[in-house]
């Protein structure tokens, strides 16, 4: 029994010492700061290379390049756009020439709002998709590469505070996504060369109507971007306590 609540006692210690953000990072924006948003903006430029490097105390992973393992997508807008897909082993290059547009931030309501924009994306993944996008059949398995210009992210979020352990932190309750590529270009090579035609109809009816293609799948992306930043975020916002990431 002793040795039970010693054990206790000692996985308390390591946990609570793991809920902590690394001395590297600037220090947080008091929730008294009058300008709470322009002191935001200040610290996340100053966290900016932690940030595409990854914070592994805080669990959060790198941002460039952005590595997914393993993504599917089953959407159907209608008749016209549908989309199954399993992407695998998704590499983005990019975030790091972020460019911040706006911060604006109220720590009483929990209500954020950020705008960046990347001038360009480099993105590389595995694929096997079906479906139909506008007049093209999808039906194909291969690797891709695509370059993208100018996509633009616009962000709010609305956070509550969870109790964990007796301690609190903060999760994003809601959140909306608006997002935009400017340009694009991609490269389908199938696994399969006897197929590579029906790769190259796919990628050449994007590279000859971006824009075109781009809005009609803009909710699919949108949605799945949506989701992807809430997941991520909410895992490193699970590390740190709200007194620690917003103090007095």
């Amino acid at each position: 029994m002793k040795l039970k609540i010693v054990s206790c006692i000692l996985l308390q210690l390591v946990l609570v010492s793991s809920l902590s953000i690394p001395d590297y990072l600037p220090e947080r924006c008091k929730l008294s700061d009058p300008k709470y948003s322009n002191c935001l903006l200040r610290q996340l430029e100053k966290a900016r290379p932690y940030l595409i490097k990854g914070i592994p105390e805080l669990k959060l992973p790198a941002l460039d390049p952005l590595i997914i393992p393993y993504q599917t997508v089953n959407r159907t807008l209608n008749e016209l756009v549908s989309i199954n897909a399993i992407c695998k082993n998704v590499k983005i290059l990019g975030f790091s020439g972020a460019i911040i547009e706006k911060v604006r931030a109220n720590p009483k309501t929990l209500i954020g709002e950020l705008s960046i924009t990347v001038p360009h994306f480099h993105m590389e993944l595995e694929y096997d998709v079906t479906g139909q996008l506008l007049v093209i059949p999808l039906r194909s398995r291969g690797y891709c590469e695509g370059n993208f210009t100018n996509t633009n992210y616009h962000i709010r979020a609305n956070m509550k505070r969870i109790e964990h352990d007796g301690e609190e932190f903060f999760q994003i309750d809601k959140i909306s996504l608006k997002s935009r590529v400017e340009n694009g270009f991609v490269k389908l090579i199938s696994k399969n060369p006897e197929l590579q035609f029906a790769a190259d109809t796919i990628a050449n009816f994007y590279n000859e109507n971006p824009r075109l293609v781009m809005d009609a799948i803009n909710p699919i992306y949108v949605e799945y971007a949506r989701d992807f930043f809430q997941e991520e975020i909410n895992k490193g916002l699970y590390n740190i306590p709200a007194k620690e990431l917003l103090p007095e």
